[in-house]
């Protein structure tokens, strides 16, 4: 029984460190603000306009931050064609 005890113990202490945040990034130019950890990430981006609107993206995990919108809307890539053949029965 000890030893089941030990490894839940293990594995809680493990889940809460990797819950917590290791890196903090502030933009002073643009006024962003991220925050990661192993399990999540958050991300503030003031509007441009300023208007007072943020943009606030969540992530689980924290490499979901790493992918933005604009990046799959790339005029240079277009959908790929497949043209597949059907043998005709006879």
């Amino acid at each position: 029984m000890k030893i089941g005890k030990i490894i839940c113990c293990a594995a809680l202490g493990a889940l809460a460190l990797s819950a917590i945040p290791y890196q903090f990034k502030n933009d002073e130019e643009t006024g962003a603000v991220e925050i990661r950890s192993l399990l999540w990430g958050w991300r503030r981006t003031p509007d441009g306009d300023g208007e007072g609107k943020d943009s606030i993206t969540f992530a689980i995990p924290a490499s979901g931050l790493d992918y933005e919108d604009e990046d799959y809307e790339d005029e240079d890539e277009s959908p790929v064609e497949v043209e597949i053949e059907v043998p005709e029965e006879a």
